[in-house]
C-alpha cells in the first residue's frame, strides 16, 4: 500500500479523535495497524505509532487521551502482525501488542536522544522564531508523554532513571532546555516515583537540583523554577494548579447548566441584598441586618433558602454533576484505602445526598474498577459500610449493577479483572443471591460462548460470599433462592458432570452438594 494513502487516512483519524469518540477512533486505528500483518516490516503499524507521539508531543493539552490510545493499541493489536526485520531473545519475531510497544520505545528514545536544543532569534514575530518555540514546546511535550506512559505502566521506571540522569549529568553548566525539561518530567512522574523504592534516586536527583538553586551562572528564573519543584516534593507532588483537562460533549453541557444555576442563584442573592437594603433604611439603627462582607457565600445562600421558596428551588441546592459526583467519590475511595478505614464513604454518601445515591454508586463501581486488585480489596469494607448503613434500596442497587454490566466486556480489554471485581462489588453491596441474575442484566444471557462472563461474576459473588458470611451461610442462602449455577454456563457445558467440573474449578462445590 502507498504510504502516502495510509499516512493521510491515519492523521485524518486522529484529528478526529476527543475524549468522546476515543472508543471509536481507536478501533479504526487499530485496523488500519492491523493491516501490517499482510507485510513483514510491520511499515503500517510503525507509522501509526509515530504519527501518535508527534501528535502527543504537539498537543500536550491532549497527551492522556494519546496515552490511553497507545494502551489501546498494544492491547488490541493483532499477533499476526509481525516484524521479520527484528528478533527477540528467543529468535522468535516480536508480535502484537509487544511489537507495538517495541515501536513506541524506539520512538521516544529516538526523539529523547536527538534532544531539542535551539538558540531563540533576537527578532521575534519571524518565522524562525515560531519555529524555535515549536521545538522547545515539543520537547517539553515529549518529557511529559513519556512521564505518562510510565504512570499508565507501559515505560518502567528504570527507563525513567535512565532519562533523568541524563537531564542531571551537568549540573555546573546546565542548559535551560535541559533543566526545563527535567522539571517537566519530575512534575509528571514525582507522585507515583517518590516511594521509598526509589528514596536514594529521588533524593540524589533533588541533592543535584539543590545545588543548582545556588549556582549564580544560572539565570534566576530558572532558579526560581528550580526551587518550585523542591517545593514540590514537599507538597507531596500536589500541585497549586491542575492543567484542565478536554472535557466531552456532555461534560460542556454540564458545565453550561452548572452556570445557569449559578447565574439564578446569583440574581436571587441580588435580589435578597436589595431588601436588606430596603429593610435597613425602614429599620435605622435597631434593626440587624447582614452585610454581604458578614456572610460567606455558603451561609448567604443558606439565608435565602430560609425564605419562602417553592420546592423545586430548595431542591437545586442538592444537584450535582456527575462530575462533582465523581471526585467526592474518588477522594473519599482515596482516603479510605490509604488509611484503610470504611468511614469516609458513607460520609461521602451522606454529604452527596439521597436524590444523587445512585449516580454516586455507579461512580463508586466504576472508580473501584479501576484499582489495583490490592486496593479493590480495601475499598470493598468501605461499599460493605455502604450497606450496612441502609443508604440504598435493592431495587436502586440491581439497577445501577445492571445498567454497568453493559460495558463490562470492553472493559475487560483495559482491566483484566473486571469481571472478579464485579462479583465482588455486588456481593459487597449487599445484592442477595436471588438478585443476581437482575443485576446482571443482558450479561447475563451470554451463554453462547465457551466461558460465559457472567459465570465469573458469579464465581468472584460467591466466593466473596463465603469469605465474609461464612460457607454454611451462603449455602443456605443458596438453597433458599433455589439459585442454579447452570443457567450462567455455556449450553453445551450444562451436564451434571460437566457442572461438577466448573464448581470444583473455582472452589465452588461446597455450596452445592447435590453435584459433590
Amino acid at each position: 500500500m502507498d504510504e502516502k494513502v495510509f499516512r493521510r487516512r491515519i492523521i485524518a483519524l486522529l484529528n478526529k479523535l476527543t475524549p468522546d469518540n476515543i472508543n471509536v477512533v481507536s478501533d479504526d486505528l487499530i485496523a488500519w495497524g492491523d493491516k501490517s500483518a499482510q507485510e513483514t516490516d510491520g511499515r503500517i503499524l510503525r507509522t501509526l505509532i509515530e504519527l501518535v507521539v508527534d501528535k502527543a508531543v504537539d498537543e500536550p493539552k491532549w497527551i492522556k487521551a494519546y496515552t490511553e490510545l497507545c494502551l489501546r493499541i498494544i492491547s488490541k493489536t493483532s499477533d499476526s502482525v509481525k516484524d521479520h526485520n527484528l528478533r527477540m531473545v528467543n529468535g522468535e519475531y516480536p508480535s502484537g501488542g509487544h511489537l507495538a510497544r517495541k515501536y513506541l520505545l524506539q520512538k521516544c528514545q529516538g526523539d529523547f536522544e536527538r534532544g531539542w536544543k535551539v538558540t531563540m532569534p533576537e527578532a521575534k514575530q519571524t518565522d524562525e522564531f515560531y519555529e524555535a518555540v515549536k521545538i522547545k514546546r515539543r520537547g517539553l511535550g515529549l518529557v511529559e508523554f513519556i512521564g505518562e506512559l510510565y504512570i499508565a505502566d507501559v515505560l518502567t521506571v528504570d527507563i525513567i532513571k535512565s532519562c533523568l540522569r541524563r537531564l542531571l549529568s551537568n549540573i555546573k553548566t546546565p542548559e535551560d532546555e535541559v533543566l526545563q525539561s527535567m522539571m517537566k518530567l519530575l512534575a509528571t512522574v514525582g507522585k507515583k516515583m517518590d516511594v521509598p523504592a526509589n528514596k536514594d534516586e529521588m533524593d540524589l536527583y533533588f541533592s543535584r537540583i539543590r545545588s543548582m538553586t545556588t549556582n549564580d551562572s544560572l539565570d534566576s528564573r530558572v532558579r526560581m523554577l528550580l526551587m518550585n519543584s523542591m517545593e514540590l516534593r514537599q507538597r507531596k507532588w500536589q500541585g497549586r494548579d491542575s492543567q484542565e483537562a478536554p472535557q466531552t460533549i456532555a461534560q460542556l453541557h454540564e458545565e453550561l447548566e452548572r452556570q445557569k444555576i449559578a447565574l439564578a442563584n446569583a440574581k436571587r442573592l441580588d435580589a435578597q441584598s436589595r431588601w436588606h437594603k430596603d429593610s435597613d433604611s425602614r429599620r435605622g439603627r435597631y434593626g440587624t441586618v447582614a452585610t454581604p462582607d458578614a456572610l460567606s457565600s455558603r451561609n448567604m445562600f443558606d439565608a435565602l433558602m430560609d425564605e419562602d421558596e417553592s420546592p423545586e428551588c430548595a431542591s437545586t441546592k442538592e444537584q450535582l454533576t456527575s462530575e462533582e459526583i465523581r471526585a467526592k467519590v474518588k477522594a473519599a475511595i482515596d482516603e479510605c484505602i490509604s488509611q484503610q478505614s470504611d468511614t469516609q464513604l458513607v460520609a461521602a454518601f451522606k454529604g452527596i445526598g439521597e436524590t444523587n445515591y445512585r449516580t454516586a454508586l455507579s461512580q463508586t463501581v466504576d472508580t473501584i474498577m479501576d484499582r489495583r486488585p490490592d486496593q479493590v480489596e480495601q475499598a470493598l469494607g468501605a461499599v460493605s459500610a455502604l450497606a450496612k448503613h441502609n443508604l440504598l434500596t435493592e431495587d436502586a442497587m440491581t439497577a445501577v449493577f445492571a445498567e454497568y454490566s453493559d460495558q463490562l466486556e470492553d472493559l475487560v480489554m483495559d482491566v483484566p479483572h473486571a469481571l472478579k471485581f464485579f462479583g465482588m462489588l455486588m456481593a459487597a453491596c449487599g445484592i442477595p443471591i436471588a438478585r443476581v441474575s437482575e443485576s446482571l442484566g443482558k450479561l447475563a444471557t451470554k451463554v453462547d460462548v465457551l466461558r460465559p462472563p457472567a459465570m465469573s461474576v458469579v464465581s468472584a459473588y460467591l466466593k466473596h460470599a463465603i469469605k465474609t458470611d461464612g460457607e454454611a451461610q451462603t449455602q443456605k442462602a443458596v438453597e433458599d433462592a433455589g439459585f442454579d449455577v447452570a443457567q450462567y454456563l455455556c449450553a453445551d457445558y450444562r451436564s451434571d458432570a460437566d457442572i461438577k467440573k466448573t464448581l470444583a474449578l473455582q472452589d465452588l462445590l461446597c455450596l452445592f452438594p447435590k453435584y459433590a
